[in-house]
């Protein structure tokens, strides 16, 4: 059992240097539901050789269970210290990770449905570090064991150590209730069928069921039933066909789309915890998950506005973070000035999200349309040569008409291009059909890079890259003149490039 000597739900102890826990028994049980699909080629192999040799299969069976079962279960072992968060686990290569509590930056509660239904939770602990071995995980821990190690770590992180510009919580701001920043509205529905995982998850079930057929050897029994398939489709006109197939895909993908944001976001909130300087997001309907971000990690926020969603007047925004969690959810697809007010309010800034942004130069427009272009004419070559074989004059045509329409979305690239520096943040929009908005921190800005290939040369133009240790780490400015680039640069970080810069 799992700290049969437990304190009262509200009051959590620290453990001695020498005392360890195990994690729930019914780990044993959660485990290899978590590993499911890891271990269908497990299961795949195990079943085939089954066919010629069933003791084989018994006795792969026999070894294999307990390996993935009890074996991690009896050796993993944790243990809560007034220093440290520490797991042991493994049989043949011994893994220790720990956690220091005055590093602690993020704790995180799971609980998928097998979780839910034995009473359990997944506790991740972060402690601010780049790479996914800077998270100590504690799978299979009792919901209310969970819960109250969750507000013990929290209220003991350490908050001295404040790098220069980020917010202080003084006495006054930790005695101010939570602040509820957003919620789930219904009416935010809507945005689901706009959303591409839907055709996403579609195309991954296919494809997965594709594999299992090809295994049991349906394809081969289907085959006559395809051919009386394929002569009844052939009788129907082609238009109607297609127009059944379009029709067909899109409901199957919005089905999918709102099936997938209800069961990811239903009971989604964004709380600011004035206490201890935290955003927590809770979200999902089967498996629930609850986040701490702390808000010194987060240097600016990203606004996408996906194709689809435009049409609609929909967003989404990630924070842009450090940690091991650089790019954490702050609003599932929404209104977009329901993402704008929130990114204001997590971001503090301004009008950074909505104001207009400084153009780039002729040279971006021109490389963008050339781009467009030429790359719609050879695709479009390519296919039809690929297809249909010789290059005859109506397909020279369409080949024609799709470069046209291809560098029309290289101007709607040039549009959502774009750049701006206010006195708090460097806000920067890359050349893409969906829109994207990157506003990062000038307090987050650790260096600067520029880089110009042929074809920019040729255009008198560069790439300047933002260097910042949150989220994806470099945010290129594409295409901006020399000028443009040197005093976006020289603005943000004067002291940084005075070396560099000569006075005239």
């Amino acid at each position: 059992m799992t700290r049969p000597d437990n304190p009262p739900a509200e009051i959590f102890r620290d453990d001695g240097p020498e005392v360890w826990h195990r994690l729930s028994p019914w780990m044993i049980a959660v485990r290899p539901i978590e590993q499911l699909p890891q271990l269908i080629p497990l299961v795949i192999a195990i079943v085939f050789a089954g066919r010629g040799a069933p003791d084989i299969s018994i006795i792969l069976t026999l070894i294999a269970v307990p390996l993935i079962t009890i074996v991690p279960w009896l050796m993993t072992r944790y243990q809560v210290t007034d220093e440290h968060v520490r797991v042991r686990s493994g049989l043949i290569t011994r893994k220790v990770a720990t956690a220091r509590r005055d590093r602690i930056r993020s704790v995180d509660l799971t609980a998928s449905v097998p979780h839910r239904v034995l009473g359990l939770k997944k506790v991740r602990i972060g402690t601010g570090g780049d790479k996914e071995s800077s998270v100590v995980e504690l799978n299979a821990i009792p919901a209310a064991e969970a819960d109250t190690l969750y507000r013990h770590l929290m209220a003991t992180v350490a908050r001295t150590a404040r790098p220069s510009g980020l917010t202080e919580y003084g006495p006054s701001q930790r005695s101010v209730p939570p602040e509820q920043l957003s919620r789930l509205q219904l009416s935010w529905l809507r945005f689901a069928p706009f959303s591409l995982t839907g055709f996403a998850a579609a195309a991954a079930a296919g494809g997965l069921a594709a594999q299992f057929a090809n295994e049991a050897g349906l394809f081969e029994q289907g085959a006559t039933a395809a051919e009386d398939a394929i002569n009844r489709i052939r009788d129907i006109p082609v238009s109607l066909v297609v127009t059944v197939s379009v029709i067909v895909v899109i409901a199957v993908g919005a089905v999918l789309s709102f099936g997938g944001y209800v069961l990811a976001y239903w009971n989604f909130s964004l709380v600011r915890n004035h206490r201890d300087g935290t955003l927590l997001i809770r979200r999902g309907l089967l498996t629930t998950n609850a986040s701490s971000l702390d808000e010194n990690r987060v240097r600016g926020v990203h606004l996408h506005e996906p194709v689809l969603m435009r049409a609609v007047r929909g967003a989404r925004l990630n924070a842009i973070a450090t940690g091991s969690s650089k790019n954490p959810l702050l609003l599932p697809p929404a209104p977009f000035d329901e993402a704008v007010r929130v990114g204001q309010l997590v971001a503090h800034d301004g009008d950074e999200l909505t104001s207009p942004l400084n153009r780039h130069g002729r040279g971006a427009l021109g490389r963008r349309l050339t781009r467009g272009f030429w790359g719609g004419l050879l695709f479009a070559v390519i296919v039809v040569v690929a297809v249909i074989g010789p290059l005859t004059w109506p397909w020279l045509i369409l080949a024609a008409v799709v470069a046209v329409a291809s560098s029309a979305l290289g101007a709607l690239r040039y549009r959502n291009l774009g750049v701006r520096v206010t006195g708090t943040a460097v806000v920067i929009a890359p050349p893409r059909i969906a829109r994207h908005r990157y506003v990062v921190s000038r307090d987050g800005v650790v260096g600067w890079a520029s880089s110009a290939s042929f074809f920019q040369r040729r255009r008198g133009v560069e790439t300047t890259v933002v260097a910042t240790a949150a989220g994806a780490e470099a945010y290129a400015a594409v295409d901006l003149d020399p000028a443009a680039a040197a005093e976006l640069m020289t603005t943000v970080s004067p002291e940084l490039l005075a070396p560099f810069v000569v006075s005239r």
